[in-house]
């Protein structure tokens, strides 16, 4: 058990050296700071609130959802247009793509499978040839 928790260990400090998690971590270090970034998330998330308010009413009015919806999807185009956000959206998608590909290689290893599917998935475990699994 030991053994496993030490290279347990490796394995997120490997995770935490790497380009692409130093690289996301810069990313949210910059917008964090930059006066424009932070309003535009802030707007986004007031914006967000007021539609899942507005959702948990009781007595909700279509109107007032409608506008709100509005408001929100407005701040999401003006959050998504910033360059930093933006560059921060492609950093944390590719960090999400590297945890989804380790977790991959550990489901191969352990179950002999890529996915959950209990056929065995669509993959024969040599990765040299993968089309991608659909």
């Amino acid at each position: 058990m030991r053994d496993v928790m030490m290279k347990a260990q490796e394995l997120a400090e490997a995770i935490l050296n790497s380009e692409t998690y130093t690289r996301m971590k810069k990313l949210e270090g910059e917008v964090r700071h930059d006066e424009t970034a932070a309003r535009l998330l802030s707007d986004m998330i007031e914006k967000r609130q007021t539609v899942e308010s507005i959702l948990s009413s009781a007595n909700m009015k279509p109107e007032e959802l409608s506008s709100a919806s509005l408001e929100m999807e407005a701040a999401e185009k003006a959050m998504n247009e910033n360059e930093q956000i933006a560059a921060l959206k492609s950093a944390r998608k590719d960090f999400q793509t590297m945890m989804d590909n380790v977790n991959q290689i550990l489901r191969l290893v352990i179950t002999g499978r890529v996915d959950d599917n209990p056929s065995g998935g669509c993959c024969s475990g040599n990765c040299s040839s993968c089309g991608g699994c659909q």
